[in-house]
């Protein structure tokens, strides 16, 4: 019989046996989720304009030899 081993799974059992895991489902948590998930989708939404710039931008340079 093959015997499977996973290294992630002994170091997930070894940190739950040791403390150091933590579930992040408190209010705070899903409070600080939140805002992160909002700051995040105003990044996404500066990075698509300036994206586009640079496409239309680059659309106008000539590049001659």
């Amino acid at each position: 019989m093959i015997e499977r081993f996973s290294k992630t799974e002994e170091l997930r059992t070894q940190l739950m046996r040791d403390g150091k895991v933590s579930f992040l489902d408190t209010p705070v948590h899903n409070e600080a989720i939140e805002k992160l998930n909002v700051e995040l989708a105003e990044v996404r939404r500066d990075y698509k304009v300036k994206e586009k710039n640079s496409y239309a931008s680059a659309s106008n340079v000539v590049l001659t030899d």
